[in-house]
């Protein structure tokens, strides 16, 4: 017999957790031996229980691989493993369906910190339906005890190893930026930050044969405010604690000051510099060094960096969203978004490319754009000139026209869209000729009017 060092709740002896409050269980002290002529609580349990049925020995917490969950998955393969729990592949065989399941270390589990913090997770996921995030599916224990959350499965790599194998060029760096901000602009009208945007934390996946599809990850430290904007009630962060990736954190993150959206847009920047350059702004032998760096040093301009060129609107973009202050950087995701649209349709008219190369996989999913067939462009057709509304505009939005749709997550998002180009020259040609014989029609008019008035008064 196992009892709860919290609730004092007895289990059976092949349980490991007991599953209120996640605490291992131990194994039950019984009454020191009674006096003589005496009968022990043992043993008159013993002669009251029933005969004990033989138990299947206890499933091995740091291997799950071969155990089922939910009576038709099996685990089939370890995708990977961290500190504070493992991901492993499971696959329903009847529909052939796979599902990712993160479960929580045997050790992390005996830390009440922890455990809030996978739930939160779960609930902060299963919020989002964004096609850019990945999905939550199921939370709960396996038989031994182990907290998990089951999620869709994505095949793919991470952006960290595109961008370690092949440097990316500008326009296809814009193409997943664009992603992320349309995914993060859910998160954050719902009051989510995700508090580790990097590179390592972005799945790229094929979807409707295109490559490229940006799947975000891993929202375990995510801060979720409520409805009235103030943050959650239940702190499960200690306060002078940073969490994160030095290299991606905001100013105010790496001074484990209050957050809000903000610092997430400051982390794309960072992304999006390394993207651009190739690395990232702040680099140090030390985690203090580096955040250090974020809170007092001038971050050195992309253009100074990079092995190639980089356009004077991109370098603006990247330097707007790396402003120490939160207030001098892009309001929203979706204006650093629109930023992004406006030097992509910038690149198109540059280099003659037709509507189809500002393409985003999946765009008809996410309620940024609508449906329209970007084959039947013409070549280099684009918005009037969207970068003179991007140098006046403080949201930076294009001067392309607006199209609202409502958002799965019930708001309004607008995005600008570049308008194909149509054949006037049949439309020209009518109208001048309507000209000319309204014209010709004025000048008979008159010429009559003039021979009657000779006539009359002759």
């Amino acid at each position: 017999m196992r009892i709860c060092p919290k609730c004092n709740r007895r289990f059976p002896d092949n349980t490991l957790f007991c599953p209120d409050d996640g605490k291992a269980l131990v194994h039950r002290v019984d009454n020191p031996s009674p006096a003589a002529g005496q009968p022990s609580a043992r043993s008159q349990s013993a002669v009251d229980a029933p005969p004990r049925r033989s138990t299947m020995p206890p499933p091995d917490l740091n291997n799950l691989v071969g155990q089922r969950l939910f009576g038709e998955y099996t685990i089939t393969k370890k995708l990977g493993e961290g500190g504070m729990g493992a991901v492993y592949l499971a696959q329903q065989d009847s529909i052939d369906q796979k599902i990712a399941v993160k479960v929580l270390h045997e050790h992390a589990a005996e830390s009440d910190e922890l455990i809030q913090r996978f739930h939160r997770e779960a609930r902060v996921v299963s919020m989002l339906t964004h096609p850019n995030i990945i999905r939550v599916f199921i939370f709960g224990r396996t038989e031994g005890g182990l907290l998990y959350l089951a999620m869709e499965y994505v095949e793919g790599q991470s952006l960290r190893e595109r961008m370690d194998a092949q440097p990316l060029e500008e326009i296809q760096a814009i193409k997943l930026m664009k992603q992320l901000c349309s995914g993060l602009s859910e998160a954050h009208d719902l009051g989510i930050i995700h508090r580790d945007l990097k590179p390592d934390n972005v799945l790229l996946t094929n979807f409707r044969g295109e490559s490229n599809f940006v799947k975000i990850l891993d929202f375990g430290i995510a801060k979720l405010n409520e409805a009235d904007g103030k943050p959650e009630q239940q702190k499960l962060t200690q306060a002078g604690i940073v969490y994160g990736t030095p290299e991606y954190l905001s100013p105010e993150q790496a001074q484990a000051l209050e957050l809000d959206h903000r610092t997430d847009i400051y982390s794309l920047g960072v992304m999006l510099y390394e993207l651009i350059t190739g690395t990232v702004p702040f680099q140090g032998a030390t985690p203090v060094q580096i955040l250090t760096a974020h809170v007092f040093s001038e971050v050195p301009s992309p253009s100074s960096v990079s092995p190639v060129p980089v356009a004077p609107t991109m370098e603006r973009i990247i330097m707007r969203a790396l402003s120490k202050d939160p207030g001098e950087r892009f309001e929203d995701a979706m204006a650093m978004f629109e930023a992004l649209l406006a030097r992509e349709q910038e690149i198109i008219r540059e280099r003659g490319l037709s509507g189809r190369a500002a393409y985003v996989p999946g765009m008809e999913l996410t309620g940024m754009y609508r449906a329209i067939d970007l084959s039947q462009e013409a070549p280099g057709a684009a918005s009037p000139d969207a970068m003179s509304s991007f140098e006046s505009s403080p949201t930076l939005a294009t001067n392309a026209p607006v199209f609202q749709t409502a958002e799965a997550g019930g708001g309004a998002a607008a995005a600008a869209l570049p308008q194909p180009a149509r054949p006037q020259a049949g439309a020209d040609s009518s109208r001048t000729i309507l000209t000319a014989v309204i014209g010709i029609a004025a000048v008979v008019f008159v010429v009559l009017i003039a021979i009657i008035g000779f006539l009359l008064f002759r």
